[in-house]
């Protein structure tokens, strides 16, 4: 199925932390490592971002979102974080992701097949209104240097009309 991908284009709502090193959203825009991330040792620390709109799904069928970051622990220990999205003035967070004690950066997702705000299929409003983030858990030092959220989606059925002029 084909999916568009909504990049990282602003800060979000809550910006309560990964700022240790200073930086903006602008850090979250390029998977390159160490040479533009954000870090955090604070449990609870929260990063949101908006992303691009939806351009060209109108009339589609949305199947899932999924939201993706790259994250590192600075240390070779456990180190937790939690995946999220802002719909509807409400944050909703994934369960616990572990880095397993290894300190290059693995890439994390999380798969939304419904708006948890709505319980029902995403639309295109839910979506261009779309905040994703990250969430720190442990107080060991963590760094992501990118995050990005996919949209899987299904063309529309043609009409019987347009059916019918194609047979022709």
């Amino acid at each position: 199925m084909p999916v568009q991908t909504l990049t990282v284009d602003g800060d979000g709502t809550t910006t309560s932390g990964f700022a240790a090193e200073g930086g903006t959203y602008t850090r979250l825009q390029s998977d390159d490592g160490d040479t533009t991330r954000l870090y955090s040792p604070t449990p609870g620390d929260v990063r949101q971002t908006t992303v691009t709109n939806t351009s060209g799904l109108s009339g589609k069928t949305i199947n899932s979102l999924t939201v993706y970051g790259k994250y590192r622990s600075l240390d070779p220990v456990s180190n937790t974080l939690q995946l999220g999205v802002r719909t509807g003035s409400t944050d909703y967070w994934s369960a616990n992701k572990d880095t397993v004690s290894v300190t290059t950066y693995v890439l994390f997702s999380e798969v939304y097949t419904v708006n948890p705000n709505t319980g029902v299929a995403w639309t295109t409003s839910d979506l261009d209104g779309l905040q994703i983030g990250i969430k720190k858990i442990n107080g060991v030092g963590g760094a992501v240097t990118y995050m990005y959220a996919e949209v899987d989606y299904t063309d529309a059925a043609p009409t019987s009309t347009q059916g019918l002029l194609m047979m022709f």
